[in-house]
């Protein structure tokens, strides 16, 4: 009888001793494996979490960079964005998060010889499945509530939070930095002069408006004899007006000038200030920071009404309404691919399980991106659109783990030897 004297090879000792005390007590040994698994699962989920979430913010760093430019380098300016970036990708952080702590976990069964200890008591791969699937299905809860809940909150308050320090930022603008005579080369990426402005700023004479640095795909200026500023941004119609002036412009490819009369132009300036921040598009999906039930009533009132123009933001509205409950379900499946990832064979190395999950990450990206694609289409309907990626997930991570519950640890779930039917053509054809 071998003496096991190492520290990896005691501990591997009194899993087996503790595996066999609770092989006559079935409850209690379900119940301690169940905290098992969660003392293990818990640490590496919420530190992937973490990790994750500062990728996402890492790769927002351009837009915060404009944010930090325009408002100012603040406290508020760098937590407040950071906060509402973050809570629109919990629904798809938490899934890949707990991914990689159910792989890691599994990793580290495998590698301290704890699965094999597990499987030599009873305890079999089907048996493991039921805490992490338990987890999971909470996880899953939690995810949806971040996805119908927290995701359009966080969108909400991102629009919020950029009126707010627009109305100071304008109002610091119109009141403190623009001076009669004096040019104003950074009013919303454009250059502004008034050759006069009354006493409560509200109007202009002789007023010029051109591009300025970050406006150069633009070639035009601006020149009127009179403009005023209306509006507020607290009720959203902040604008300001020309009254009979010029606009001259060039083309990119010509070097002709166009000359363009008007009695009246006006710039809605909250757009502008928002597409600076946000992009262009960023009008166009106001819809995604609805609450479930507000949500509901506007696909309804669209589907109703089904106007031509409205036919676009109809199929991508209602599929985002299903959306926000099935992406969370990865929570699921992405578990059962771990599982059997996480179990590893020492001939392929420590990186494949990685690799498996990097790719298996993939897989349901491009699933998810080519079945919304066909529903924002009208191709099929949001619920297939939804639904039928995880449904093909999670039947394949399934029958994984009944695979990989029949065989050794050392074999593939996927080798063609032990796969139903192929095997038999495999031996027929042998």
């Amino acid at each position: 009888m071998n003496i096991i004297t190492d520290e990896s090879g005691f501990e591997y000792l009194i899993v087996v001793v503790k595996s066999a005390l609770y092989g006559f007590f079935p409850g209690s040994k379900a119940i301690t494996l169940f905290f098992y698994f969660l003392k293990e699962l818990l640490p590496q989920f919420v530190t992937s979490l973490c990790v994750l979430s500062a990728v996402i913010v890492v790769s927002q760093l351009i837009r915060l960079s404009e944010v930090l430019v325009t408002f100012g380098l603040t406290l508020e300016n760098i937590l407040l964005p950071f906060l509402f970036i973050m809570l629109p990708f919990l629904a798809f952080t938490i899934p890949i998060a707990y991914m990689f702590a159910v792989l890691l976990a599994f990793s580290r069964f495998s590698a301290d010889g704890e699965y094999t200890a597990m499987l030599a008591s009873g305890y079999s791969l089907k048996r493991a499945a039921i805490p992490v699937l338990l987890i999971g299905t909470i996880l899953y809860g939690v995810a949806i509530v971040c996805s119908l809940y927290f995701e359009p909150w966080g969108r909400r308050e991102t629009v919020q939070f950029y009126h707010r320090k627009t109305q100071t930022e304008l109002d610091n603008m119109i009141k403190v930095k623009l001076k009669p005579g004096v040019f104003l080369d950074d009013f919303l990426g454009y250059v502004l002069y008034a050759e006069t402005i009354s006493p409560d700023r509200t109007h202009f004479e002789n007023v010029m408006l051109a591009p300025g640095n970050k406006t150069k795909d633009q070639t035009f200026t601006l020149l009127a004899p009179s403009g005023s500023v209306s509006g507020a941004v607290e009720s959203g119609d902040l604008r300001m007006s020309f009254d009979y002036g010029v606009i001259y412009s060039t083309a990119p490819s010509s070097d002709q000038i166009s000359v363009v009369k008007f009695k009246r132009a006006e710039l809605d300036l909250i757009r502008i200030f928002q597409e600076q921040i946000f992009g262009a598009d960023s009008a166009s999906d106001d819809y995604r920071s609805f609450n479930p039930k507000r949500l509901w009533n506007y696909v309804s009132q669209l589907e109703e009404s089904r106007k031509p123009d409205q036919e676009d933001t109809f199929l991508k509205a209602r599929f985002l309404l299903h959306q926000r409950i099935g992406l969370p379900f990865a929570c699921i499946t992405f578990a059962l691919f771990a599982m059997v990832l996480g179990i590893q064979d020492e001939r392929r190395g420590k990186g494949f399980g990685y690799i498996g999950a990097v790719m298996t990450i993939i897989l349901g990206y491009v699933m998810l991106m080519s079945f919304k694609f066909m529903a924002e289409k009208g191709q099929i309907s949001a619920p297939l659109g939804a639904w039928v990626p995880n449904a093909i997930l999670f039947l394949f991570g399934a029958f994984l783990v009944y695979q990989k519950n029949k065989l050794p640890p050392s074999e593939s779930a996927l080798d063609p030897r032990y796969i139903p039917g192929l095997n038999r053509f495999i031996r027929k054809n042998n």
